[in-house]
């Protein structure tokens, strides 16, 4: 019988090993672009999340935003390295709680500095299950943005699984009621609600923020190429004068 176990304890050990090998764990959606320099240097993570909890930071004088430490479950990678199934970050916001908060699972961006995870300030976008299992985000102001002017992303009619709905009135901090638009075709008021009716899946969604405002911050783009134009149009505007 010792024979015997000394036999079959080290093939169990060596199989279980070769079943997690075997399964890992899914890579992103979108792989990293390691030819571009601003792109490989980022600690970019981005990924569906589930909230767990989330707690203030205590705030001391002087400071100028309201930050949380959040726990998240990772439900879906979208982009970047991350080996956990729970992450946590630090997010800061100058108007309170940070929004994200506030929804079950949401599309977040953190990146990484001096060994932890930051929330890409005030980057998120709320995300909800599609008929077609799917996770996507109903249409935002992010379309707004000065630098998404040019943007190929197109909001889309989505079927989500349930319904998903924001309220169109409120009652401000002073008891005052406040009313919200929803711009037609891209959401569906009846009542005192407004149905999400387009919006965009996550892949969509990320590329929106990435040609946006996380190339702005230098994550993605050509830096040096920019430079480049930039000292060109200097010494154009030299030889004018």
């Amino acid at each position: 019988m010792t024979s015997f176990l000394k036999i079959i304890i080290p093939a169990l050990i060596l199989l279980a090993f070769s079943c997690k090998s075997q399964n890992p764990k899914p890579g992103p959606l979108i792989p990293k672009d390691l030819t571009n320099k601003n792109e490989k240097e980022n600690t970019l993570f981005v990924f569906v999340g589930e909230k767990i909890d989330y707690k203030p930071i205590p705030s001391k004088p002087g400071d100028f935003d309201n930050g949380i430490k959040a726990k998240y479950k990772i439900i879906q990678r979208v982009y970047g390295d991350y080996q956990s199934d729970i992450i946590e970050f630090e997010a800061y916001d100058h108007y309170g709680t940070p929004q994200f908060t506030k929804y079950k699972n949401a599309l977040l961006f953190v990146s990484k500095f001096k060994g932890k995870y930051y929330q890409e300030k005030y980057m998120y976008d709320a995300v909800f299950k599609t008929r077609n299992g799917r996770w996507a985000g109903p249409y935002s102001d992010e379309y707004d943005h000065p630098y998404n002017k040019n943007t190929s992303v197109k909001p889309e009619i989505i079927d989500f699984a349930e319904e998903v709905s924001f309220p169109t009135k409120f009652i401000d901090q002073d008891g005052k009621v406040l009313e919200l638009s929803y711009p037609e075709p891209y959401f569906k008021t009846i009542g005192e609600k407004a149905i999400a009716i387009y919006g965009n899946y996550i892949e969509e969604l990320f590329k929106l923020r990435k040609e946006g405002v996380l190339t702005a911050r230098e994550l993605f783009g050509d830096k040096e190429a920019k430079e480049a134009e930039l000292e060109k149009n200097r010494d154009s505007t030299t030889e004018d004068y």
